[in-house]
């Protein structure tokens, strides 16, 4: 594979010519700095608790999670604090050979299954979920976890734009074809974020409000709208499972929290790396999510949005039942050309009129 090193005063780009550039810290003055900073300082802990201590009175055996983005920072950390408690832990990887090194030293590997998918191609969810499908029998915990960002404007194989199929669309569409392996008191967790409050839309959105065009298109307003469409989706799912035990939450990890999710564009990874200091650690940043899925205070809640463990209100966009509604009739419109198992996600989906 093939590099060019471009040199800058606050370090040294790597440009792969097939992947989008990563900033390598080479002996910098920045690098130097922030190796003196110690992270376990006392202000770390305004942070809150790390994920390890939230699930650490609880026995999890017999329960079954899946995890989508179960090797990156956050994912891989959420991935080890669910299996060092029993938990069966399905991890739904792009790549499964960097999943098994990710983990191969931090987690209890007889608790873990890997499947592939790529969220990029709804062909390749669909196979993965009837991979799902012929080997489990049930699932009790579903955390849509896997995000990408800082990539320039592209579309995938099925015709959206990449970052809202893979941050949302694909993960909701896995989620629809697992529907009848879900347990009847299931959890299903949205990775979330506070930025999902700086989109504005019409009051009917169209295909080009959620799957940007190159010209509306910014890479920072694609991922707003990815964790949008997750809040409203979860208010569309808690009125569909309304008198089930079933529940569904959205959870905010932290702001610039220095994980995977900066990789690809130098400048994001420098302003990550600056804000060290002042942010989450990965295993705090996993905390909240392993509490909206694991918590027994949150027995018999649902649509809740909860930032450092607690409940946080959305914006009134993001809460509006009216839009989650035209939202999931969007996503079913988009479906129905793109799958072929449309008829079957339909019946059990069912638009509320």
């Amino acid at each position: 594979m093939t590099y060019f090193l471009v040199s800058h005063q606050i370090g040294t780009v790597a440009i792969n010519k097939r992947n989008i550039s990563s900033v390598i810290w080479k002996d910098s003055f920045l690098e130097n700095i922030l190796k003196n900073i110690k992270r376990n300082a006392n202000y770390k802990r305004l942070f809150g608790p790390p994920a390890e201590a939230v699930v650490k009175e609880l026995d999890l055996a017999g329960k079954t999670c899946l995890i989508t983005g179960a090797s990156g920072s956050i994912g891989s950390e959420v991935t080890r604090c669910l299996s060092l408690r029993n938990c069966n832990v399905l991890m739904a990887c792009r790549n499964v050979y960097k999943a098994k090194l990710v983990t191969n030293n931090t987690c209890e590997r007889n608790h873990l299954t890997f499947y592939q998918v790529n969220l990029a191609s709804l062909a390749s969810v669909k196979t993965c979920a009837e991979n799902i499908l012929a080997n489990e029998k049930k699932i009790d915990i579903v955390i849509l976890n896997a995000a990408t960002f800082g990539l320039p404007w592209t579309i995938t194989e099925d015709g959206l734009e990449t970052i809202f199929q893979v941050n949302f669309f694909s993960q909701y569409y896995l989620l629809m074809c697992l529907d009848k392996i879900l347990s009847s008191d299931v959890r299903v967790v949205f990775t979330s974020s506070e930025s999902h409050r700086n989109i504005n839309w019409p009051l009917s959105p169209t295909l080009e409000d959620i799957s940007l065009p190159q010209d509306r298109y910014t890479s920072i307003k694609s991922y707003n709208i990815s964790k949008l469409c997750g809040l409203l989706l979860m208010h569309y799912l808690s009125y569909l499972w309304y008198e089930t035990g079933k529940s569904v939450f959205c959870a905010h990890p932290g702001s610039f929290i220095k994980s995977g999710l900066c990789r690809n564009w130098w400048a994001y990874e420098a302003l990550y790396i600056l804000m060290i200091p002042f942010s989450k650690s990965i295993t705090q940043g996993a905390s909240t999510i392993v509490y909206c899925a694991t918590s027994p205070e949150l027995k018999g809640m649902t649509a809740v949005y909860l930032n450092n463990c607690k409940r946080c209100e959305e914006s009134d966009l993001a809460k509006d039942f009216n839009m989650s509604i035209k939202i999931h009739d969007l996503v079913l419109e988009i479906l129905r050309d793109r799958v072929d198992n449309f008829d079957i996600l339909f019946k059990n989906y069912s638009s509320l009129k």
